[in-house]
C-alpha cells in the first residue's frame, strides 16, 4: 500500500509540472506571433528580488511561477493615509472608500476619511521586452502585486497564474495587469480576484495587438463599489487604436466595465460567458469597434450600454452579415434571464483589422461549460486555448465550499435545445479562499440594484 501510495504521489507531482516546460501552445488572434521569451530555458526564481530582476531585465525569458510569492508587507503600509468617501459608498464596510493618489483630483469634493492601505499594490511589478511568464500548475500567485507594462514594451505572454489582493478595500488600491504604450501581448488562463480597481487595463498610450483569453475575472467581493459583493471596475480598454482578441473568458459576479472601452479601439469579442452581472457589461465610447458574437449572457442586467462607439452583437437574424468582410458568418449571442442586446451596428465589419486572421468561432451552445471548465489557472491541459481552435471541456471543475455557495449562489450553465436556450444545470463554483485585508470581512449585504454609478476613470 506505501508503494502505491508513493507511486500517486509522484504521478501527481509529474502531472504538476507537465506545464512545466513553459508557455502552451501559440498566441492567436490580434497577439498572433507573440513569442515571449522563446526558446530562453524555463527557470524558476527563488524570491521575490530575483522575480523582479528577471521580469525587468533586458534578456529574453521564460519566468516559472512555481510557488506563491507574496508581496503584501513587502513595501510597508500607509498608516492613516488620506482616502475619500465617494458617492457610490452607500454601504460602509461594505463598499469602497477611495485612495487619495499624489497628482490625482479624482477625490474632488468627496468627504474625507483616512485608511490603511499596503503600498506594494499599488502600482505593478515592471515587466520588459520578451518574457514568457508562466504559472506551473495551480501553484502559481501573485498575491498583492500586479504587473506593469508600458513604454514601449512588446513580445509578453502571461499564463495561468492567479493575481490577488491588491488592496480589495479601495478605489485606486491596484490594477491587476496594466499596459500603457505596448504591442503583441499574449495573456492567457490568468484568474485575477480581490483588487481594489481594474483586473485589466489599457491606456491612455496604445497597448497595440492583444490577445486575452481563457482568463477568468471573478468579481466577488467584501468590499463593493456597487455595494452588492460584486466588483464593479473590471475590464477598461482606454489604449489609442488598440486592437483586442478577447475570447473564451469567463466573467463573473461584477456589476460594471465589462469591458468598458473607448478610443478608437478594435474589440472582438467571442466565446465568452458573462455569469451574474448587477450592471453592466460592455460599456462603448466614442470612436470605438465592437464586435459581439457568440458569447453567452446569464443573469446579466445589461449586456451592453446604449453609448457612443460601434457595436455589432449578432443575433440569429443577421449572422450572414459578416461573410463578405470576414469570410464566415458570425455566430450569434445568446442571452439568459438577462437584459436585451440590441445594438446592431454592422458598419463595425466595414474597416475590420485583417491581422486578427480566421476567428475559429465555437457555437453558442457549447460556450458555457467550455468555459466554466477551462478558462483560469490549472487547467492548460484541458483547453486548447493555445490555438484559435476550441473543443469540448476535458478538464473537471473545482468544488465549491458550502459557505461560498451560500454567499454567492452557483453559476449555472443553459442547457439548449433546438429551440434554443432551455432550464439550467449546476455544475460547481470555481475554487475561492476568502483573504482579510488590512479590516474584518463584513458580511456581505444581499444583492440590490446597482445604486449609484462610481466616477469615470
Amino acid at each position: 500500500m506505501a508503494f502505491f501510495r508513493s507511486l500517486l504521489a509522484t504521478t501527481a507531482l509529474l502531472s504538476a509540472y507537465s506545464n512545466a516546460e513553459g508557455v502552451q501552445g501559440t498566441a492567436f488572434g490580434f497577439a498572433s506571433g507573440t513569442t515571449g521569451g522563446g526558446d530562453a530555458s524555463p527557470a524558476a526564481p527563488s524570491d521575490i528580488a530575483e522575480l523582479k530582476s528577471w521580469l525587468s531585465d533586458d534578456t529574453p525569458r521564460v519566468i516559472l511561477i512555481d510557488k506563491e510569492f507574496n508581496f503584501l508587507g513587502t513595501e510597508d503600509t500607509c498608516d492613516d493615509c488620506e482616502c475619500c468617501i465617494p458617492d457610490s459608498n452607500s454601504c460602509g464596510s461594505s463598499g469602497q472608500n477611495a485612495i487619495k493618489t499624489d497628482g490625482s483630483d479624482w477625490c474632488g469634493n468627496y468627504p474625507t476619511t483616512t485608511c490603511t492601505y499596503d503600498n506594494a499594490g499599488l502600482e505593478g511589478l515592471t515587466v520588459a521586452s520578451d518574457k514568457s511568464i508562466v504559472g506551473v500548475g495551480s501553484a502559481g500567485v501573485l498575491r498583492g502585486k500586479g504587473l506593469r507594462l508600458t513604454s514601449g514594451v512588446e513580445n509578453i505572454i502571461i499564463q495561468n497564474i492567479h493575481i490577488t489582493e491588491l488592496n480589495p478595500q479601495y478605489i485606486w488600491g491596484g490594477d491587476a495587469i496594466t499596459l500603457d504604450g505596448t504591442d503583441k501581448i499574449w495573456i492567457d488562463h490568468v484568474k485575477v480576484s480581490l483588487v481594489g480597481r481594474q483586473m485589466f487595463v489599457s491606456g491612455y498610450d496604445s497597448s497595440g495587438s492583444v490577445t486575452i483569453s481563457n482568463s477568468e475575472f471573478d468579481g466577488r467581493t467584501s468590499w463593493s463599489a456597487s455595494c452588492d459583493g460584486h466588483h464593479y471596475w473590471s475590464v477598461l480598454g482606454y489604449g489609442k487604436n488598440d486592437k483586442v482578441t478577447f475570447a473564451n473568458n469567463y466573467i463573473h459576479h461584477t456589476s460594471g466595465r465589462s469591458p468598458k472601452v473607448e478610443f478608437a479601439n478594435h474589440w472582438h469579442a467571442y466565446n465568452n460567458y458573462w455569469y451574474n452581472n448587477t450592471g453592466h457589461a460592455f460599456d462603448v465610447g466614442e470612436n470605438s469597434n465592437v464586435l459581439i458574437e457568440g458569447n453567452v449572457f446569464a443573469q446579466v442586467d445589461t449586456p451592453s450600454e446604449p453609448d457612443s462607439g460601434k457595436v455589432f452583437a449578432v443575433t440569429s437574424s443577421d449572422q450572414s452579415a459578416c461573410k463578405s468582410a470576414l469570410g464566415r458568418n458570425c455566430v450569434a449571442n445568446s442571452l439568459v434571464s438577462s437584459g436585451n442586446l440590441t445594438t446592431s451596428d454592422q458598419s463595425v465589419l466595414s474597416n475590420w483589422p485583417s491581422d486578427e486572421g480566421k476567428a475559429d468561432v465555437m457555437d453558442v451552445s457549447k460556450v458555457a461549460s467550455y468555459v466554466v471548465a477551462n478558462a483560469g489557472v490549472g487547467k492548460l491541459g484541458g483547453s486548447a486555448s493555445a490555438s484559435s481552435t476550441v473543443g469540448a471541456a476535458s478538464s473537471a471543475t473545482p468544488s465549491a465550499s458550502a459557505s461560498m455557495v451560500k454567499r454567492f449562489g452557483l453559476p449555472f450553465v443553459p442547457a439548449y435545445s433546438q429551440a434554443g436556450p432551455g432550464t439550467s444545470s449546476m455544475p460547481a463554483l470555481p475554487s475561492f479562499t476568502w483573504k482579510t485585508v488590512g479590516t474584518p470581512k463584513p458580511t456581505l449585504p444581499a444583492p440590490a440594484g446597482f445604486g449609484s454609478q462610481p466616477q469615470a476613470f
